[in-house]
């Protein structure tokens, strides 16, 4: 007959094996399920180990000197770059987002945009556009220069340029390697490089740099623009990225994310959106990289601050 201690030890063995078994489990489903076709949602390696040094939410980052809001605008773009008084918006979202980002950039202290860039003329990214530059004053606009075969002939495109006209803006074409400040931060154009094939390619790439912090903003940059910087010879390596055309897998090709070789990444895309980004594949090389990435579908307005040596993140609420 065994004795009570006994009983108690093979209970606890037990346990822990029960334990172990299910924790091998949870781990195997962790890992098995971007290739899985679930009916439920199973938070990825990324998701649940972000919070690294980088990640952390701190309510100061918006604090800092130099701040990057990625507002939330659902399925599209628009980023607020914000250098003490001094500030640039690039993009503007889908038609609609006007009020939204209108009034983020009223509460945050925003009199006017130095700089407005509209990385290329889809409506996801200057469906808004018209209306945030009649709200403001712009002293300067930024846009890729287009060939002729790819000038857009939507109306909302024309809406821009009647805007961008009237607001007596000087108009900008980007061209590599040229350099403009924001207060202390040196915005240097890397892309497009040569002439783009398509709009997405078109995109106006932008290295940000204050002090040893840097950014990357990708616009929706294809993998063939990206390779065309990388032979340009440009400097890509940057702390953050945000990630091409809303983490979709055409674009942040392996060689250019290896070039970058980001601390962390954004993406900017609308919560269960049709295009179901951001995709597997981004999502993937994001985990398998441990690179600490943010997504505006899960954590709304994103601001990451830096005070040109440590970066700070942190999440505001946004309205749609």
């Amino acid at each position: 007959m065994q004795d009570k201690s006994t009983t108690n030890v093979n209970q606890d063995k037990k346990k822990k094996i029960i334990t172990l078994v299910i924790a091998a489990l949870v781990i195997v489903l962790i890992t098995a399920a971007p290739y899985m076709n679930l009916p439920f949602d199973v938070p990825t390696w990324g998701e649940l180990l972000s919070g690294g040094e980088t990640a952390v939410e701190d309510a100061s980052a918006a604090e800092q000197p130099l701040t990057v809001h990625m507002i939330d605008v659902g399925q599209g773009d628009s980023i607020l770059v914000k250098f003490e008084s001094h500030a640039m918006l690039i993009d503007a979202g889908e038609r609609g987002n006007d009020e939204t980002i209108i009034n983020y950039l009223k509460a945050i202290g925003v009199e006017k945009l130095e700089y407005v860039v509209a990385t290329h003329p889809h409506s996801d990214h200057i469906g808004s556009m018209p209306k945030v530059i009649e709200a403001f004053e712009v002293e300067k606009v930024i846009m890729p220069k287009l060939p002729n075969k790819l000038v857009p002939t939507t109306s909302i495109y024309k809406q821009l340029i009647k805007a961008v006209k009237a607001s007596g803006a000087k108009t900008i074409s980007a061209k590599p390697q040229a350099e403009y400040m924001l207060g202390d931060a040196k915005i240097t154009i890397l892309g497009p490089v040569g002439t783009p094939e398509d709009l997405n390619d078109a995109s106006v790439v932008m290295r940000l740099d204050y002090g040893s912090n840097s950014f990357l903003f990708t616009g929706d940059a294809e993998a063939a623009s990206e390779r065309r910087i990388l032979d340009s010879g440009a400097d890509v390596e940057a702390d953050v990225l945000k990630m091409g055309h809303h983490g979709s897998s055409t674009s942040t090709c392996a060689e250019f994310f290896k070039a970058v070789s980001p601390s962390l990444a954004l993406i900017s895309c609308g919560k269960d959106n049709d295009y179901g980004h951001p995709h597997r594949e981004t999502v993937e090389l994001l985990d398998k990289s441990g690179v600490d990435y943010e997504r505006t579908d899960l954590k709304g307005t994103i601001i990451v601050g830096s005070d040109g040596k440590n970066l700070k993140t942190a999440f505001a609420d946004s309205e749609r």
